[in-house]
């Protein structure tokens, strides 16, 4: 299956940015963020939208849900989906894993942060997670030592009822202990965005070699 992919190209970047919506959004909503977070136009932004179009709305999701998380099935079906697109944009772009971002929110951060941990995976520039956790998924083998040093962003709101601030505490712990440089932000929000996120992804993303 294809993703619908909304992309904001620059000419002359040499860098890629993933953005993985969070359930209900769709492609454009992470993407309307990048003439924030990228002022200087480094990176070539690609946005798809979720495998599933939600019936009761004009949103997406990635996978489903289960009382106990992500269905595994589901859940390794949408890494699949988002492994492939982003071997193909960046084999078309000519542009190594180890210059692409990839970013998240919610059920989207679960995704960015299963993509750059799983056992095997490349090493990418960065993850930026956003209101989101680690997902413990059945045959999903994670590996985060092996992506020890990954830049990563993660973000969270401390009225947050979907992730609660303790599970964002919980993975941030996991990725120091495996040796990722974390660096970890509250804000006074609920399950959403604020623009003080978005300053704070512009700082990190514009001191990333």
């Amino acid at each position: 299956m294809a993703l619908t992919v909304y992309r904001i190209d620059r000419d002359r970047a040499d860098r890629l940015l993933f953005l993985l919506h969070g359930w209900s959004a769709e492609q454009h909503h992470l993407a309307a963020y990048v003439p924030l977070v990228d002022p200087g136009e480094r990176f070539t932004a690609i946005s798809p939208r979720g495998r599933h179009d939600l019936d009761d709305g004009d949103g997406a999701s990635w996978y489903d849900r289960g009382r106990e998380g992500p269905e595994p099935s589901s859940f390794r079906q949408a890494l699949d989906a988002v492994e492939a697109l982003i071997e193909h944009e960046t084999t078309a772009a000519g542009v190594p894993r180890s210059r692409c971002v990839l970013g998240g929110f919610s059920q989207g951060g679960f995704l960015a942060l299963a993509l750059a941990g799983r056992a095997g995976a490349p090493r990418y520039s960065g993850v930026w997670a956003m209101c989101c956790g680690l997902a413990e998924v059945r045959g999903l083998p994670l590996e985060l030592a092996a992506a020890a040093g990954t830049p990563t962003l993660l973000q969270h709101g401390t009225r947050d009822p979907v992730i609660p601030t303790t599970r964002s505490a919980k993975v941030e712990a996991r990725l120091r202990d495996a040796g990722w440089e974390v660096t970890a932000r509250r804000y006074d929000m609920a399950h959403s965005q604020c623009i003080e996120m978005m300053v704070d992804a512009r700082s990190w993303l514009a001191a990333l070699p």
